[in-house]
């Protein structure tokens, strides 16, 4: 059985992407293991999960913090090494920059292919933290990523600024949700599950700073009319915390599950992808959640000046507001009153997310870029 070797700098509690490929690789014939840095230390060293073979190395290591992530890296990446030593493997794929040093030396040592799987702009993302030296970053992620065999990425903006020197352009694999897992789901079930009363407002996702996680949680009034849900991990997790314990109105999951987060967004009414559009990397990506909510049909409310905030416009399958608290809790009071536009915004964005964004026709691209590294045809 062709087996691949998959890096991730985080635990896997599981990462929605890595998740959402391994799955079609594992049903075409594919052995997924998969190398992970527990920066918490909190879980199993060695498991099965979801099909993928998953082993997680230390050394802890907060998150947000860039001195001790530039300490600690690198004995995570010699760990990775030594683990790569003991499993065999027909390719390397490295998930986001940080991989991408540690994973072609391992190729080149072991004479396999290499994957470099850009889930966004890296140096973009570290912009903030350490300033000016984010233009060496991004010199490097581009000299590296031209010594990788294929790259694929989420989106034609990332695909045109990784393309530079390379034979072949970067395959398109976008993060949109597999649908299958709703499949015999309850809307009325899961509400009742998590106490999920009248308008129901959601954010599932990353908890950190840029992500309107104060800002939402402040517009919501205990009026009992409006519920909003809140689920992932980050640092602003104890905003999102102490909010729910303050506001019958505000309910935290904690970590959800990607396939129980979809569940969730199905049973939502609306859906938040506020993001700081002066955050570069923010700006050109593609939300995880904007293709939840379309794949769902939920109407999504959306910060303006991202790159895909026109495209929501253009399609007229949700609200695009200003990065900005009142002008947040003005457009939920409006949509308690809009029924029928909620449901023809639901609609628009269902049509063009099956027409252009659905995981089938990502999973065909992911597919075609391991056939060519492999040499075979996966069932």
């Amino acid at each position: 059985m062709p087996s691949t070797l998959m890096l991730l700098t985080n635990p896997f509690r599981p990462d929605p992407r890595v998740l959402r490929e391994a799955r079609p690789l594992v049903k075409h014939g594919l052995e997924v293991q998969l190398i992970a840095w527990d920066r918490d230390g909190a879980l199993p060293k060695r498991a099965t999960e979801h099909g993928i073979d998953v082993l997680r190395f230390g050394p802890k290591c907060p998150y947000r913090s860039v001195g001790k992530l530039l300490s600690r890296l690198p004995r995570f990446w010699f760990r990775a090494l030594s683990a790569s030593r003991r499993l065999e493997f027909e390719l390397v794929h490295c998930h986001d920059f940080d991989t991408l040093p540690i994973g072609l030396v391992i190729g080149r040592l072991r004479g396999k292919p290499v994957l470099y799987d850009a889930h966004e702009i890296y140096s973009n993302m570290v912009r903030k933290d350490i300033g000016g030296f984010s233009r060496i970053v991004w010199w490097f992620e581009r000299m590296l990523s031209r010594r990788s065999d294929e790259i694929v990425t989420i989106n034609e903006t990332l695909a045109k600024s990784l393309a530079e020197g390379r034979k072949s352009p970067p395959k398109i694999v976008m993060n949109s949700p597999d649908t299958s897992v709703l499949g015999g789901a309850n809307s009325e079930e899961i509400r009742a599950r998590y106490d999920l009363k009248g308008f129901v407002v959601s954010y599932l996702g990353s908890l950190e700073p840029g992500r309107f996680i104060q800002e939402m949680v402040s517009s919501i009034e205990p009026s009992g009319k409006i519920t909003l849900v809140i689920g992932g991990a980050g640092t602003m997790r104890p905003v999102a915390e102490k909010a729910s314990l303050g506001n019958p109105s505000v309910k935290f999951l904690g970590t959800v599950d990607t396939d129980e987060a979809l569940r969730v967004t199905w049973a939502s009414d609306l859906v938040v992808v506020m993001l700081d559009p002066t955050n570069p990397n923010y700006r050109i990506s593609t939300p995880i959640k904007v293709l939840e909510a379309m794949a769902c049909e939920r109407p999504m409310i959306i910060s303006e000046g991202l790159d895909i905030s026109s495209k929501i416009t253009e399609t007229g399958c949700g609200f695009v507001i200003p990065y900005d608290g009142e002008a947040f809790k003005a457009t939920i009071a409006k949509a308690l009153t809009s029924h029928d536009l909620l449901r023809e915004m639901g609609r628009k964005g269902k049509a063009y997310f099956d027409k252009q964004w659905s995981w089938e026709r990502s999973e065909v691209e992911l597919l075609k870029a391991y056939q060519a590294l492999l040499g075979i045809q996966l069932a």
